[in-house]
């Protein structure tokens, strides 16, 4: 996994609707700053300080050449980075290939306040939180993420899908805040924008081999060029498999000794038809393939002896305690390292397959005053996950009671947006109407076995949800003074989620029992919903170098449903009954989720453009929000953990982000970004039982998955040898403050905090057709969590999902 470069490479082309550059920057007297006011005197202060603090820092003179503009397409037009009053964070394609980017975390990871885990490992369904405001997560993927995925203009209505197409990217764009106005529902966190690479006028094509750790191969090509006067298309593919990062410490026969093994490939064509002048129709075709494994979890014991008293977290987390499975006669756990995991599931009990398929037509055209632009997507998604669920806190991995999941998604969806945008001298508008609908299904069984293999019993869970979703939205960047623009749009939204399938059928040893219809109970299950999300901002350059920002936006996340099960109340009447209201009870629909969002932010480029400082504060009030509840149940007889969606009412969030690129000169890039992040819980109904802490009120409780700061930073030294080329010696580093992944906040669930080191040597050869590199990640092999739960706390034992070990490998690469 590649640790961060933090910050943004530079684009070198200059963009029509780009505002026009100023040629002198403006200078305040005193006697200027007193006729205008306090509030222009108290604005000038602040860019004098934000341009003479970084100087200093900076340290004397640049002299690399002026790089260009960053061009990003955060509003749906292409804009220079300085003029979009939105936190935009930008990864190029240069350096997904250099840091081999090829996962969600390792972008995250190029983003401050952007934090991504995963209940099962990097293979499975990720958890993605930006600012607080965390995603869907779970393994039935019916719901949708608070944090949206957009692919070239397309939303993806289920994160997961993604596996194996960040490839051949031309940038990826992460946008933070609610973008509820040009990127609709479900953006209350922000979104990430994957911008794949366009099709050229020139024949041109890359390729690159990478081998590492435990056999680990990845393959990436792609080729571009004119099938004829107007016709340009583009072929990209990639494929990487390994053995697996992750090591058995199960000691039973049989048991495989490397997990997580992963084997992706995908393709990508792209095509561009030239109709006339002034039309272009796109036509592009994607499909990636998954085989691979889960990563099973570990259990940590938590009593110190059979009292069953509970041990300090340090002596829990180095695995000198113990749980009833060790109580019971089994050995103890040895002390779990970075890689670590345990299972005595087989390769194919824990596979994970995925297909994906999309087809996506654009068609835009210049009417001279104002271009349409036609989006139409269609996507198929199936998802099968296998996942050891009875944590295993013992290299025999005996428990008595072994739990293997499987969760099988299939999803469908359309989309079509119509835009259309003009620009004049002092005005840039967008407005537009946007359709989409998606049928998504979820097949849940849970078998447990005892120890020689025979059932005790299956619980299956089966459900599917409907969407049906409109809006209309429309924007305008009104320039209305000079160095002033004022921006507004807003978007009504028309939604409804209805719940199609809900049941739960129970298989023991003596056979299966008739399903239990939870849609029955369900008292409202096709719930429509109207929302108004927009956003205002206002935006002061005082030069074509410096611009600060205010804003308000507003968004929102659609109703969402809790659909698995374990409680079916046997064979007798009143039990299945009593089953049946507690279950649709649970099942929701729970209600949306609002955010209004403040933010006021700077964006800088100093000395020529070599060094560049982005700051944002922000302030969050949620009224509603939606979080994920992991449950220990066992009304069955056998523990078995269940995700249940809850609004836990209002809260509040604020934090702060800063983003510094520095390239004094063409030996040195610098590269630093953090962030800082404060949650509470403001207002709460709800009363939660804690396995280790009764009776917990959520309200003055910080939002799960939120540590209070985060740290990324990278340097570069490069140097050039005549006749062979640059080489450049790089260290990258990440480093976060703890945080805790319950509702409940139990700090004997805090995960520690951790950083994280990586070093890399590159080369590139003179004409830029030839690159090499070497690395290694998690350079000095250091031991940490990614995830931890507290549902199996009653038997003894806590959750926990191990980090990636140390990994190397060696990369080579060619583009002509």
């Amino acid at each position: 996994m590649a640790m961060p470069m933090v910050g943004c490479e530079l684009k070198t082309k200059h963009q029509e609707n780009i505002k026009r550059e100023r040629d002198m920057i403006v200078n305040f007297s005193d006697a200027h700053l007193k006729s205008k006011g306090s509030r222009r005197a108290l604005a000038a202060m602040l860019m004098r300080t934000a341009i003479v603090v970084p100087s200093i820092l900076a340290g004397g003179a640049a002299f690399a050449e002026d790089p260009g503009e960053i061009i990003v397409t955060a509003q749906r037009r292409e804009q220079a980075i300085i003029d979009v009053p939105i936190s935009v964070s930008v990864v190029s394609a240069e350096k997904v290939e250099n840091l081999n980017l090829s996962t969600f975390t390792s972008i995250a990871q190029q983003t401050p306040n952007f934090n991504i885990t995963f209940n099962r490992g990097s293979n499975t369904t990720p958890d993605l939180s930006i600012r607080g405001v965390r995603g869907e997560g779970s393994n039935g993927r019916l719901n949708e993420s608070s944090v949206a995925v957009y692919v070239d203009e397309i939303y993806l209505g289920d994160e997961s899908s993604l596996t194996g197409q960040m490839f051949d990217v031309e940038r990826i764009e992460v946008l933070r805040g609610p973008q509820g106005t040009l990127f609709g529902r479900n953006t209350t966190g922000g979104l990430v924008h994957f911008v794949s690479a366009a099709p050229t006028s020139d024949f041109t094509g890359k390729a690159s081999v990478l081998y590492g750790s435990d056999n680990w191969i990845a393959l990436n090509a792609a080729v571009s060029g004119p099938l004829g006067e107007n016709v340009r298309t583009r072929l990209a593919g990639q494929f990487e498999q390994h053995d697996g990062h992750f090591t058995n410490r199960g000691t039973f026969p049989g048991a495989p000794k490397k997990l997580a093994a992963k084997e992706v490939w995908s393709i990508r064509s792209t095509t561009d038809f030239d109709l006339g002048d002034a039309s272009k129709l796109r036509l592009q075709v994607t499909h990636s393939e998954n085989d691979s494994e889960s990563t099973p979890n570990i259990g940590l014991g938590v009593w110190r002896d059979a009292s069953r008293a509970v041990c300090a977290r340090k002596d829990i987390f180095a695995a000198r305690c113990v749980d009833t499975v060790v109580l019971g006669g089994q050995p103890r756990q040895v002390r779990p390292q970075s890689g670590d995991a345990i299972t005595e599931l087989s390769r194919d009990q824990l596979a994970v397959t995925q297909n994906f398929t999309s087809l996506t037509s654009k068609f835009e055209t210049d009417f001279g005053w104002a271009s349409l632009i036609n989006i139409a997507n269609y996507t198929r998604f199936k998802s099968s996950i296998g996942v050891d669920g009875d944590q295993s806190s013992t290299p025999s991995g005996l428990q008595n009671q072994n739990i293997q999941a499987q969760f099988n998604n299939r999803s469908r969806q359309f989309s079509e947006e119509l835009r259309l945008q003009g620009t004049t001298d002092t005005l840039n508008w967008v407005t537009g109407i946007y359709y989409y609908q998606d049928r998504k299904r979820s097949d849940a069984p849970l078998t447990v076995r005892n120890n020689t293999g025979g059932l005790l019993q299956s619980v299956r869970s089966r459900s599917r949800v409907d969407t049906k979703s409109g809006a209309v939205f429309g924007q305008a960047d009104w320039e209305f003074a000079d160095q002033w623009t004022l921006s507004a749009g807003a978007r009504y939204t028309i939604e409804n989620r209805e719940l199609k399938q809900a049941d739960v059928t129970l298989t023991t040893a003596a056979g299966a029992l008739p399903p239990l219809d939870i849609l029955s109970g369900v008292t409202d299950p096709d719930p429509v919903t109207k929302d108004v999300t927009g956003r205002v901002s206002l935006t002061w350059e005082p030069t074509t170098e410096n611009s600060l920002y205010a804003s308000y936006s507003r968004g929102a996340k659609s109703v969402s449903y809790s659909t698995f099960y374990s409680a079916t109340g046997g064979a007798t009447p009143a039990g299945r009954a009593a089953a049946l209201a507690t279950n649709a009870a649970l099942t929701g629909p729970v209600g949306q989720e609002h955010l209004d969002a403040f933010e006021i932010g700077s964006k800088n480029r100093f000395l020529d453009r070599t060094l560049t400082l982005n700051l944002a504060g922000f302030y969050y009030l949620f009224d509603g929000k939606q979080e994920l509840l992991s449950v220990g149940d066992l009304s069955t007889g056998v523990p078995i953990v269940t995700s249940r969606f809850l609004n836990i009412g209002k809260a509040r969030i604020y934090g702060a982000e800063v983003e510094l690129n520095y390239a004094p000169n063409d030996r040195w890039d610098f590269n630093v970004s953090g962030g800082l992040l404060n949650t509470k819980i403001t207002d709460s109904p709800l009363i939660l039982s804690s396995p280790n802490l009764g009776l917990v009120p959520l309200e003055g409780k910080p939002i799960p998955q939120t540590p209070k700061w985060n740290l990324s930073a990278t340097i570069a030294h490069h140097i050039p040898v005549s006749g062979l080329g640059v080489f450049t010696l790089q260290a990258e580093g990440r480093a976060q403050a703890k945080q805790n992944f319950v509702l409940t906040n139990d700090p004997i669930v805090d995960l520690p905090s951790y950083g994280i080191v990586n070093f890399r040597v590159l080369w590139e050869s003179e004409d830029k057709k030839f690159n090499a590199q070497a690395f290694v990640t998690n350079a000095f092999s250091k031991d940490y969590f990614a995830r931890m739960n507290d549902t199996a706390f009653s038997a003894g034992v806590l959750v926990a999902q191990m980090g990636e070990p140390r990994l190397w490998g060696v990369k080579l690469g060619v583009a002509f």
